[in-house]
């Protein structure tokens, strides 16, 4: 944390810092859990490389940061055993929002989220296709025999995402209402950029 107060305070440029927070509490973790400052270390690293970036890469990269797959327990999800909580938040909190998507979207988004793991000695990212569940899913009205990686591009696809985004983007710079005519005109940009985030 202190590392990171002065990296806000002497920064050459606050609009990245500033987004690296906007990310933070956007693709939230936290130190009580995840426990080590390493892991915290590196999805802030993730999130500052990409802060002003594509959003696709970003939600990508901070999907597979090792402190979001302890936070939301993906690293413990197997085959047969699909852990739901990174499922139901990378709908509700990361990318569409509260009543976009159904329980059983959740459920088949889990099973392809299974087998994202981490190599314990050094916090990086693993994909273990032993511990993936390979078989065919649908979710959000797309069927196939999805990962993790197409789920997070089938979630992209929707109409939702880009509004969603926008309008946290809006509360946070611009006001706690989001003028919705004009959160659909930015989103239209928004997404015809392929979700550049400096559009």
């Amino acid at each position: 944390r202190g590392w990171w107060m002065q990296e806000m305070l002497a920064t050459p440029s606050p609009l990245t810092e500033g987004m690296t927070l906007f990310w933070h509490n956007h693709f939230v973790s936290g130190q009580q859990k995840v426990r080590f400052a390493r892991l915290m270390y590196d999805q802030n690293i993730v999130l500052r490389a990409n802060a002003l970036g594509n959003f696709g890469t970003l939600l990508h990269a901070a999907a597979k940061s090792p402190a979001m797959l302890v936070y939301l327990d993906v690293a413990q999800s197997r085959r047969g055993q699909p852990n739901e909580n990174f499922a139901r938040e990378v709908m509700e909190l990361f990318t569409l929002g509260e009543g976009r998507y159904t329980e059983q979207d959740v459920k088949e988004a889990a099973r392809a989220f299974s087998g994202w793991s981490m190599v314990r000695d050094t916090g990086a990212y693993r994909f273990r296709p032993l511990l993936h569940d390979p078989g065919t899913k649908t979710v959000l009205g797309r069927t196939g025999a999805f990962d993790g990686d197409a789920v997070l591009d089938v979630i992209l696809a929707q109409r939702e995402t880009a509004p969603f985004i926008v309008a946290k983007l809006w509360r946070e710079f611009v006001s706690p209402e989001p003028d919705p005519r004009e959160v659909q005109r930015v989103a239209q940009v928004f997404k015809g950029r392929d979700y550049d985030i400096k559009a």
